[in-house]
């Protein structure tokens, strides 16, 4: 996937040096042939692919973009700090009753004159006392009546109110933890079905790369059987013009060597074709000429047990099945979080509090319980929901696994198949190009047919054909045994190691 800075630059450079060569070849051979093509190797190609490729682009954002969501999942635990800034405009009013302080007060000035005139003054005729403190008794009333039942306060005032507050989650029921490790599972899952995508564009190559080599071969043979055509015609007519041969038998040459042209001219669409497919995956401005040739082992593969054991561990889709399947259990447990409360601790803070509010507290800390009674979705249904999906997940996994399986063994049988055609078709070819050579001898001295020649050198074309097309099979074949195996990378490997390279005729 994402490759990191330094190792992008030394896989550029890379590019650069091993182009460089090829580019100053490709260059020659343009002038020679006239038409632009850069020579390149299976392996140049792939770092290019890997270069260019918009897919690959695409899949290493998404992986990153996984992997930066379960690096932002990892603080779910740690307290969430909040600072909060508002500007109040606000009005308040106090009112004070009384009523009851002014009938204490009251009572409390009579209780005093009672005493007073209970225990007299001294040097005062008690007479005198008692009359005054009867006056001031009977004007308590009046004095005490300006006092009003109650009074207010008015005041409007504008401030700034920031707080720091905090809430630090002591206990989801597992939520949390289910949550961060479907984040990370959700890494994997991009991160495999990247690997997936990449192994998928190496098998793209694969096929594109080696078509091409193939429509090669293939216009090769048509253009040498067409010479041979040629050739033949060309001989039928001399020696119908020395009477030895029949205007029947010189048109019998004419419409083989005419379906021979037809066979060539079909062979350079799809070498077109072939071109064309190549550079348009490679974002290549000119077209690609591929210098490796097909290529087999002449030895039988390693037992088909050696793929399966790699696809277990390696298989990009079996390791995304797996940690689709774990994010579903991780869903399940989130699910089944919902039935416990939430318990946090909290606190806040008021930094401006000379001019706090009358009701609020310099500073407050506590511990909080959250319970849902009687929530929007159903918590047995969601959680139900839940492990159906992990059950489906589950199944996946196993049809992943089934699929793959399949697909090796399938791979495997095809591409040793190719192997023993390929090599079978090396004793065709050489009796092929004997009874070609026979034919030709026999036409020459009188005493073989035309039907006899034309046969043969059809033949021969036919078994040349056929053995490009068995080592491109079998070159398809072990590229998408690779691929079924989770060994993709691996395919340069077997080329290199190779002891049978088909190179053009």
């Amino acid at each position: 996937m994402k490759a990191a800075p330094s190792s992008r630059r030394l896989r550029q450079a890379l590019l650069c040096a091993t182009l460089l060569p090829l580019g100053l070849a490709g260059h020659a051979w343009q002038s020679q042939a006239g038409t632009p093509a850069l020579p390149l190797s299976y392996e140049q190609s792939a770092l290019l692919l890997t270069e260019r490729s918009d897919a690959l682009l695409g899949a290493s954002r998404s992986t990153e973009a996984a992997r930066q969501q379960a690096e932002a999942l990892k603080a779910l635990a740690m307290p969430r700090i909040h600072f909060d800034m508002q500007g109040l405009y606000y009005q308040k009013t106090v009112t004070v009753s009384l009523g009851d302080l002014r009938e204490r007060a009251q009572g409390a000035a009579g209780t005093v004159l009672g005493q007073m005139a209970d225990r007299g003054l001294p040097s005062i005729d008690p007479g005198a006392v008692s009359q005054v403190i009867d006056q001031v008794q009977a004007a308590l009333p009046s004095m005490f009546r300006p006092i009003p039942d109650e009074i207010s306060a008015r005041s409007r005032q504008s401030l700034w109110h920031p707080t720091l507050s905090t809430v630090v989650p002591l206990y989801t029921g597992g939520a949390i933890t289910a949550a961060r490790a479907a984040a990370r599972s959700g890494v994997d899952v991009a991160q495999a079905a990247g690997d997936g995508l990449h192994e998928a564009q190496r098998f793209a190559l694969a096929k594109a790369y080696f078509g091409q080599v193939l429509a090669e071969q293939v216009l090769v043979v048509t253009r040498d059987t067409l010479a041979g055509f040629d050739e033949h015609l060309g001989n039928a007519r001399k020696m119908q013009a020395q009477g030895v041969l029949s205007q029947a038998r010189v048109l019998q040459v004419q419409v083989a060597r005419d379906s021979a042209e037809r066979g060539m001219q079909r062979a350079q669409g799809e070498h077109a074709a072939a071109v064309q497919t190549l550079q348009q995956l490679l974002r290549s401005e000119q077209p690609v000429a591929p210098t490796n040739a097909l290529f087999l082992q002449t030895r039988p593969l390693p037992a088909v047990d050696t793929f399966l054991a790699a696809a277990q561990d390696g298989h990009p889709g079996l390791r995304q099945a797996r940690a689709a399947q774990q994010v579903a259990h991780q869903g399940t447990a989130l699910a089944q979080a919902a039935r416990y409360p939430t318990v946090y601790a909290f606190g806040s803070v008021n930094l401006n509090r000379r001019n706090a509010l009358l009701t609020e507290p310099d500073w407050i800390v506590g511990v909080g319980l959250r319970y849902t009674l009687w929530p929007q979705v159903d918590r047995s249904s969601n959680e139900a929901a839940a492990q159906a999906r992990e059950e489906a997940a589950q199944a996946a996994t196993r049809e992943a696994w089934t699929q793959i399986q399949m697909a090796i063994h399938q791979s495997w049988q095809v591409t040793e198949a190719a192997r023993r055609e390929y090599l079978s078709l090396a004793s065709s070819i050489a009796s092929a190009t004997e009874s070609l050579r026979v034919q030709e001898v026999s036409f020459r001295e009188g005493v073989g047919t035309m039907s006899e020649l034309i046969d043969a050198r059809n033949a021969l074309a036919q078994a040349r054909t056929e053995r490009a097309a068995a080592a491109y099979k079998y070159d398809l074949a072990l590229a998408s045994l690779l691929l079924a195996s989770g060994q993709g990378e691996q395919f340069q490997d077997y080329l290199l190691r190779a002891d049978e390279h088909l190179s053009t005729p």
